[in-house]
């Protein structure tokens, strides 16, 4: 069974960008910001054991001390790390999902739980899985509420890195529209079929396990919710 070394962080809020970056570097698999206070901010991430991880807390610890000499001020600054056992991620988000109203329409939840619409609401029900994309994240809420500002009767649209789905479905819920979602994950794309149908969408939403560089299509909206770095493995 895998483990990851988890790396905990507490800086001066000023130098979050930055060493933000180094992590992404290094490898980190995402990072977590977690608000400490008025200066101060703690950053969580996570690094797969691979033998590797003694030079990622040796490399860290450089970059903060260089930073020191160059006055940063980060005198205070705490490093944290340990390792922890992998863990089913597909089944043990269920515990924390649960209805959550997106944007001035939108309404995104499991099939395990039943809601109310108010008028003019629009239903999502998605199963993410280990696909990325259940609304709570704040990238994927920005995309929502942009798609409600931006698109109109009829277009057409590319989500690149559709993850679970969520923002095709959220365009075909706006729209008339055909909407293509492309991922470069077999198991993304397994998914967000799954919840493609489950919307009954399937008639104007179609899933393509593709990269965007092989789309010989012209779109009205490209909708990517990536990263840079997760956008450049999708050329």
């Amino acid at each position: 069974m895998k483990s990851w070394l988890a790396v905990s962080v507490l800086i001066p809020k000023r130098l979050v960008e930055p060493i933000s970056s180094f992590l992404m570097e290094q490898g980190a698999t995402g990072i977590e910001e977690v608000d400490e206070g008025h200066e101060w901010e703690r950053l969580k991430t996570y690094f797969l054991q691979n033998g590797k991880e003694k030079k990622v807390l040796q490399a860290l610890r450089r970059y903060l001390q260089s930073l020191k000499k160059m006055g940063e001020g980060i005198s205070k600054i705490e490093v944290e790390s340990g390792s922890i056992p992998e863990q089913d991620w597909g089944e043990s988000w269920k515990r924390f999902f649960k209805p959550l109203r997106v944007g001035a329409r939108f309404v995104v939840k499991p099939p395990w739980f039943k809601t109310r619409l108010k008028k003019d609401e629009l239903l999502i029900e998605i199963t993410p899985g280990m696909a990325f994309g259940t609304g709570t994240h704040a990238t994927t809420r920005l995309c929502m509420e942009a798609l409600e500002k931006r698109l109109k009767k009829g277009f057409s649209v590319l989500d690149v890195g559709t993850g679970s789905g969520i923002l095709s479905i959220a365009a075909a819920r706006l729209g008339e529209g055909e909407t293509w979602g492309i991922d470069i994950d077999p198991v993304a794309v397994e998914i967000a079929r799954e919840n493609v149908s489950r919307n009954e969408v399937s008639g104007r939403v179609h899933i393509r396990k593709a990269r965007i560089g092989e789309i010989r299509k012209r779109f009205d909206i490209i909708v990517a919710n990536l990263d840079f770095r997760g956008l450049k493995r999708t050329k």
